[in-house]
């Protein structure tokens, strides 16, 4: 009876150690951004700040708020539909890794770009490993041009295709019962 757990509980383990371990994050990636992908037209004196992700894994959706320092620089809405908020190639070059932006508001006055969130319907398994989300437009203050906007991200959510922790803990359940269940059968025939 002993190597009958043994078996189910060992299969456990395999699994959880499997499972990923560090989520991804959600960051600031280098600005002003002279080459987006997919190529987008902004008007003068304005530039594209993207934000990043790595260590996806199986990514579907995602979310953050973006913080700045409004003393130093504004969001644009460039009136094109977009909110100065755009979807991001996750491999560039690649169409299909297009990012779907779902929501955005910018609110200058408090420094705050909310609620930003997007998908990528194209990538039924998902994005996997380092990329752009999205750009968002920007542009200086009268002259704070050499000043620091303070960029950085908060409440970084992600929703990915990968297996939760707790559903292969129940898989490894599920596969333990049938396992004895199996042997219980094998000794009541043998």
């Amino acid at each position: 009876m002993r190597n009958g757990a043994l078996y189910p509980a060992l299969l456990l383990l395999v699994l959880l150690i499997a499972s990923p371990a560090g989520a991804a994050v959600i960051s600031v990636g280098s600005f002003p951004e002279l080459n987006p992908s997919p190529s987008i037209t902004i008007p003068a004196d304005t530039f594209l700040v993207p934000v990043q992700i790595s260590g996806a894994i199986g990514l579907q959706n995602w979310q953050f708020d973006l913080l700045f320092d409004n003393t130093v620089v504004e969001q644009v809405d460039p009136l094109d539909g977009s909110s100065g908020i755009y979807g991001a190639e996750f491999t560039p070059g690649d169409p299909v890794s297009l990012s779907f932006i779902l929501a955005g508001f910018p609110f200058n006055a408090l420094g705050l770009v909310d609620d930003v969130a997007g998908s990528h319907p194209s990538l039924l398994a998902g994005a996997s490993g380092d990329g752009v989300l999205s750009y968002i437009l920007f542009r200086f203050l009268d002259g704070q041009e050499n000043n620091d906007p303070a960029f950085s991200i908060a409440d970084g959510i992600t929703q990915e295709a990968v297996p939760q922790p707790g559903t292969l803990v129940l898989l490894a359940f599920g596969v333990a019962i049938l396992s004895l269940r199996r042997r219980r059968s094998w000794v009541w025939l043998g």
